[in-house]
């Protein structure tokens, strides 16, 4: 591909992607979910296409959200590169919509109203479980019910194969806060062992879990509902314990 061989940073080509060719905006701690890179990595490429004149930065209450910059003299380059098929042909895949990934999910056992059926083949349960990992920063009602797929899902989930897709997507630590939390609600060692092996105590600060940007209310509101569970894996969220729990009450026994 062009643009692989052009830009052979990993990182850079991805985020290149996701503010070019899907018109994702977003702070760096998202894109870089998006992406499947790491913070620090995601930070210092955005920093670097600000400089170039290829990104643009607003600010939206505590918040540095970046987009692409269409005045960029390199606009037209860039979109040719980006866009769909690259001067070889070669196809560009986008992720997953948000769609097909809660009816993956939906397919996995989650409780979710979905407005088509999954089509074509469900990629193996733990991309489904990563995939809706990633989807749940932007969706509360994926985020309510992760503990319940990975509680149903738990007998058949391959720990190795859900941790590797997991962190490929930067995603490593949701994937440890929901074992836990689904180990916790279920009663099931297991999940909380596996969890254990990603909690990374190097992190000691809280940061939000959902990628919107929000106001000081909602901020207060997330400082005071945020489960301890959930502040122990360094997230606040607009959420109590008793949005989790409820699944699981509903549907748990439903296998």
């Amino acid at each position: 591909m062009v643009l692989s061989y052009l830009v052979t940073s990993r990182s850079r080509r991805e985020l290149l992607r996701l503010l070019w060719a899907r018109g994702a905006e977003g702070s760096a701690s998202a894109l870089a979910r998006r992406a499947g890179v790491s913070f620090a990595a995601a930070h210092r490429e955005l920093q670097a296409m600000l400089a170039a004149g290829l990104a643009r930065s607003r600010r939206a209450g505590t918040a540095v959200l970046y987009s692409a910059n269409p005045a960029s003299s390199h606009a037209g380059l860039v979109r040719r590169l980006v866009d769909g098929t690259d001067a070889a042909g070669s196809e560009v895949h986008p992720g997953p919509d948000a769609e097909k990934v809660r009816a993956w999910l939906s397919e996995a056992g989650a409780p979710l109203l979905v407005s088509r059926p999954a089509a074509g083949p469900v990629p193996p349960l733990e991309e489904v479980v990563a995939e809706g990992l990633a989807l749940s920063h932007q969706d509360a009602a994926v985020a309510r019910v992760l503990p319940l797929v990975l509680w149903r899902q738990r007998d058949v989930l391959d720990p190795d194969g859900l941790v590797l897709e997991a962190s490929r997507r930067n995603e490593g630590q949701a994937l440890g806060f929901f074992l836990d939390l689904a180990g916790k609600l279920g009663g099931d060692a297991r999940l909380t062992a596996l969890a254990r092996r990603l909690r990374d105590r190097r992190r000691t600060r809280v940061r939000p879990f959902f990628a919107r940007s929000q106001g000081r209310r909602a901020q207060a509101l997330a400082r005071a509902r945020t489960p301890a569970l959930a502040r122990r894996w360094g997230y606040l969220m607009n959420m109590d314990l008793e949005s989790f729990a409820s699944p699981f009450r509903k549907h748990g026994q439903a296998a």
